[in-house]
């Protein structure tokens, strides 16, 4: 199998061509990475790295960015500075300038750094967490932390996370919608007393989110019916969303024996591991799954965040026939967005892609687009209404003397 990944390592694109940049901002993916020595990113409160990225105005709540970069002997380590920008309902530029939202300077070193220790391939661990001494945030609604390089000013990622005011009380609950059993559908709504609500319809914003990230397409909830400080947003017809299966999973924590979904392992100046071929799925699989997130972990080791290693890990996918569009990976480890550096390429009767990864737990799943550039998850991995999704409900108020979509409320729902 070793030709197989110099042939896979040699085809690597651009992280974001011109069309999968629409496609991106069409379906709202806003976490990118635009570097290939860029890996391991996550954004999460507290310390839970399990966490959504959202925390309470002017609390002692944080939120944490960690990521790695490879170093490669050929080229210098690069310094990193991030911004913080604000954003609105839709994460789009809600065109306040910065001293509306923060205080302290608008662009800032990451200096929490540390060198990875005894691995084959080495990296350099960074991890920024705010607000802090540098960076204090006056105002809620949603925020994107953008990480440059700092010699050529080039983007290497964005995250985005959110503030909340909880001036908003939601309730909601999934069910199953009459007539469409692989679907879900989501009973909404939100008392706001204490705000001065003239019109829901035109104040209030709500937006969904399922498994942390943006659902492709899907339209922001409007008002049912609205009664005094409070909207449903209940109705047969809306917020319906396609359930999908649970997420695929493989552990690569040992490095010694072959863990869940590994099919081998070899080494020759790199770690490398062979998953098991997937297929599409037609029935629901009943295995827990972690909403496709990850988990940093090694066996043995104290502090995976710079003892684990890099591992290339190759996918197979092989479908009943060849596929009409082109076939991604999809998850937290690829930003829940598109990008080339995640793309199954075909090759012998199945669709292949070799990603290093840090040791750890992964969930994952494939993903279609079409010519049109449209996505398809249903087609590789089924819809099924028992599918465990974990859904967010993001509440926005922008009154007529607001320059800003406030976040009021926020919710988790697990079915």
């Amino acid at each position: 199998m070793r030709w197989l990944f110099i042939i896979l390592a040699m085809t690597v694109q651009a992280a974001y061509s011109q069309d999968i940049v629409k496609l991106n901002e069409k379906a709202r993916f806003r976490d990118l990475c635009f570097s290939e020595k860029i890996a391991s990113i996550k954004l999460f409160k507290n310390e839970d790295r399990f966490s959504e990225p959202v925390i309470g105005l002017n609390s002692d709540e944080t939120v944490t960015l960690v990521f790695d970069e490879f170093i490669r002997n050929s080229e210098p380590e690069e310094e990193y500075y991030y911004t913080v920008e604000h954003r609105d309902a839709d994460w789009k530029e809600s065109n306040l300038i910065s001293s509306d939202y923060m205080s302290g300077f608008p662009e800032n070193d990451i200096t929490d750094i540390a060198q990875s220790q005894g691995t084959v391939i080495g990296y350099r661990n960074f991890m920024l967490s705010l607000p802090n001494e540098n960076v204090k945030l006056k105002i809620s609604g949603n925020y994107l932390i953008q990480v440059f390089e700092r010699d050529s000013r080039k983007p290497a990622l964005v995250r985005g996370f959110s503030i909340v005011e909880p001036l908003a009380a939601i309730s909601a609950s999934m069910i199953v919608p009459n007539n469409m059993p692989c679907m879900q559908q989501l009973a909404i709504k939100a008392g706001y007393p204490s705000l001065r609500i003239a019109d829901a319809y035109s104040n209030l914003k709500v937006r969904v989110e399922r498994n942390s990230g943006a659902v492709p397409d899907a339209e922001n909830p409007v008002p049912a019916f609205v009664l005094p400080n409070s909207a449903d947003y209940t109705r047969p017809d809306r917020n319906i969303y396609s359930g999908g299966n649970e997420y695929r999973a493989f552990d690569i924590r040992s490095l010694a024996y072959n863990g869940q979904g590994v099919a081998r392992h070899s080494f020759e100046n790199v770690h490398r591991v062979e998953l098991l071929p997937d297929a599409e799925r037609s029935a629901y699989d009943s295995r827990r799954d972690i909403n496709g997130k990850y988990m940093i972990a090694a066996e043995n080791y104290t502090e995976p965040d710079i003892q684990s290693e890099y591992v290339d890990v190759l996918f197979s996918f092989v479908p009943k026939m060849p596929i009409e569009g082109r076939i991604f990976l999809f998850g937290e480890f690829t930003g829940r967005s598109i990008s080339a550096r995640y793309e199954m390429l075909y090759i012998d009767g199945s669709y292949k892609c070799i990603v290093p990864l840090k040791q750890g737990f992964y969930n994952y799943q494939y993903v279609i687009m079409d010519k049109d550039g449209n996505l398809d998850m249903n087609a590789t991995e089924g819809c099924f209404y028992e599918t465990e999704n974990v859904y967010c409900v993001y509440v926005y108020c922008r009154l007529p003397e607001d320059r800003y979509d406030r976040l009021v409320g926020w919710s988790i729902i697990e079915n």
